[in-house]
């Protein structure tokens, strides 16, 4: 039975009309997360040939940077939620200890659901979703990779369909957005960013109760 009352159109909504509110900023965004995280892998496949040392060392560097903007992306979405601003260098703010926490929570999420795939492949599914959110628990409540784990079930008792519809919801727009040679998702990665934060808020009880901010009006 679902406990949380958690509106899938209405995260979306808020995500479309924060995006509008902040397009400059969430486009510049967007951009600047994808070049750093992906520039160094195609200097690797592209420009360094040979030399299997430096092509995993720069491969290294974009899984740690992509990190990095994974938990930028993360703190600039619940801050533009509160009302509050951002700026580009926000993406790369996280310190050593949160890195590595983050890291490892991310090695056991993917663990947890490779098992569950195993099982049959709806364990995996469930247990995807259940601890979807645990990248929020590490950023904002500094949370160890198993209290991560541990709060983002607790967050999703009782709202596995919702939180898997959007899900599904997220997914759906970000193909959409890929299909015109990509230049959608510069739209729908910070609508479905900004709606998960939406709905992780709604989740947790946490954080100033927003609404989505007219169109055309800045989030301050």
């Amino acid at each position: 039975m679902e406990t949380q009352k958690v509106d899938v159109g209405e995260a979306i909504r808020f995500g479309w009309e924060t995006t509008k509110a902040n397009l400059n900023l969430v486009v510049v965004l967007t951009l600047v997360g994808a070049l750093a995280s992906g520039l160094p892998s195609i200097v690797a496949e592209r420009v360094v040939r040979g030399s299997p040392g430096l092509d995993a060392l720069l491969n290294l560097i974009g899984g740690i940077v992509s990190l990095v903007v994974s938990i930028g992306a993360i703190r600039i979405s619940l801050r533009l939620h509160d009302g509050g601003s951002a700026v580009v260098r926000d993406l790369f703010t996280a310190d050593g200890p949160m890195i590595w926490r983050y890291f490892l929570a991310t090695l056991l999420y993917c663990l947890v659901v490779a098992v569950g795939l195993a099982l049959l492949v709806v364990p995996g599914i469930i247990l995807s979703v259940r601890y979807a959110f645990y990248g929020y628990a590490i950023v904002e409540r500094n949370a160890s990779p198993m209290e991560a784990l541990a709060q983002s079930a607790a967050a999703t008792r009782g709202a596995w369909w919702t939180v898997s519809l959007f899900g599904f919801v997220s997914i759906l727009l970000l193909v959409l957005g890929a299909l015109p040679l990509g230049v959608g998702l510069l739209i729908t990665v910070p609508v479905t960013t900004l709606a998960a934060a939406w709905v992780y808020r709604r989740l947790t009880g946490t954080g100033a109760p927003a609404a989505a901010p007219a169109a055309g009006q800045a989030v301050a």
